[in-house]
This record gives structure tokens, sequence and C-alpha cells, in this order.
């Protein structure tokens, strides 16, 4: 049976189902037209990412609710017919939910931020400059007093945690929670001083650092505990109807991933000098050749 046979399929399903079966809900973090931190517009490659493949899922229908992570994971833990997008994918979400064969988005991995300051006072900025991997936990040894801001209910890769609930027993880690669009709120507490370092993903920083006018210097360094790239999955409610559901929206990603927009959707947060990247990634992952 072909992708688009199954999504029909899948549709028919629904359309046949007991009228007791709410609309699915689809879970997100943003809303598409509002501003977020400081009036910054968000980063919407989920929702426009979305878009692409419900034009391969004729007659799909669900109701967009917002919620942050941490409730976006109580809501499928309940057993309700739900999916979101945009998911790092490990064994404890796999627990309560699918997730899609094949991730919605992909991005090059994440790196640690701090201030050139913060670096140079610890007599490490030019040994930081140099373009390759370093440890995370060495620097952090290296820096003693600092702090690292994360954000709850988020999934920063099992090394990373590791290192981040180590640290959480010396009160250097800072959680800031919310529907706030905390990865910007992050970097605006980076910018400030408040906290000294941040991991986060190349093009979230250079998002929101152009939109809130910072004007400091930051290092950016690649971490050995950071993975090549990250896949951000749909994850889907783990019952019957949602794996039917998620089957639909893993062939979607499947047709709408061979249409240039799709790669578009991708590019256009990225810095230009980072597209031959980004596409080199995309096109390994997707098995396309653009």
């Amino acid at each position: 049976m072909t992708n688009t046979s199954l999504a029909a399929l899948f549709i028919l399903t629904i359309a046949v189902m007991p009228h007791s079966v709410a609309k699915p809900l689809w879970l997100t973090d943003m809303d598409q037209s509002a501003l977020v931190h400081k009036s910054v517009p968000g980063i919407d490659i989920n929702a426009a990412t979305r878009q692409l493949l419900l034009e391969h899922m004729p007659g799909h229908q669900d109701s967009i609710t917002i919620v942050n992570n941490e409730r976006a994971f109580q809501i499928l833990k309940a057993d309700t017919l739900a999916c979101t997008g945009n998911k790092v994918r490990n064994a404890d979400r796999e627990s309560f939910a699918y997730f899609s064969d094949v991730p919605q988005l992909i991005f090059p991995g994440m790196r640690l931020y701090m201030l050139k300051g913060t670096a140079e006072n610890a007599g490490i900025a030019a040994e930081l400059q140099h373009d390759k991997r370093h440890s995370f936990a060495e620097i952090s040894t290296r820096l003693p007093r600092s702090r690292i801001g994360v954000v709850g209910g988020r999934n920063y890769g099992e090394p990373l945690q590791a290192i981040f609930d180590q640290l959480a027993g010396r009160n250097r880690i800072y959680t800031r929670t919310g529907n706030d669009m905390s990865a910007a709120a992050m970097l605006d507490m980076l910018a400030n001083g408040r906290v000294e370092l941040v991991v986060e993903y190349p093009n979230v920083v250079q998002h929101y650092s152009e939109a809130l006018n910072h004007a400091v210097e930051l290092v950016s360094v690649e971490i050995s505990e950071a993975a090549e790239y990250t896949g951000g999955y749909i994850m889907c409610s783990k019952n019957e109807q949602g794996k039917m559901l998620l089957q639909a929206y893993s062939n979607a990603i499947q047709l709408a991933s061979k249409d240039k927009r799709y790669l578009q959707a991708h590019l256009r947060w990225f810095d230009a000098s980072s597209h031959h990247k980004v596409t080199a990634l995309y096109n390994k992952i997707y098995n396309t050749t653009f």
C-alpha cells in the first residue's frame, strides 16, 4: 500500500469512528500569530512545516492547544488523542507516546554560549576560538562559579542532562519554565549577566540575539556532549487512534520532505552562511538531493 493510500485509510477510519471520540489535539508551545518574550516573534518552523504536512493529510482536522512541554506530556500520558511536534526522542518519552518514523525537523547540534568577557576572565577565550569540539563538563569545571541557564521541560540529550543533574546539586543550574518563550528569555539573561552559560541551537541564538538587539559579543563553542544534529519528531498518544494518526504524519513527512518548500521552511531560520551545512544534513536525513 502506498503512503498516499495509508494516509487516505487513516482519514476514512477517523470518519467512521464513533462520535464519542474527540477531535485530536495538536499541542504546541507557541501561538503562530503571537509575539513572545519582549514582543519578539517566535521561530515558527514547527507550524510552518506542519502546514506542509497537512497538504498530504486531506480531511484531517484537529484543535490547537497552547501548552508548555510539561503540560503537553501530561496530556499525552492521560490517553487523550493528541500529538505534538518538534520533540527529541528518548526512552522515557517512548514509554507514554509513539514517535514518527523520521523527524519532522532537523537542526545542527546544540552549542555552548557564553559572554566573551566570561571566557576572557577565565583565560580560556583563545582556546575556545579554535574550530573543534570541547568538553562541556571540562569547561564548567574551568568556570566553577558559573551558573548554567536551562529551559525547564526540555530534553538536552542524556550526556548533557547527566551533567546538569550533577551541577544542580551545587546550585549551579538556573531553570526557567513557562509559556513566555523560555529560550528567548534565557538568552536575555545571558546577555545581561544573570547566567553565565547557555546551551542552545545556533539558529535560535541568531534569531533572538538579533531580535532582542543584544550588543554583547558571545563565544560559541561546539561541545562533545551534544549530538551532531538533533531531530525534532512528532509524538502522539500511545493508543490505537494515536498510532494511526502518527502513521499518517509519518507518511506525510516522507512526502513533504521531497518538496523544496519543506527545506526552505528550515533554511529561513538559519543564517545564509550555514545553508550549505543544513542542506547537506537535510539531504542525509530525508534522502533527498537538494
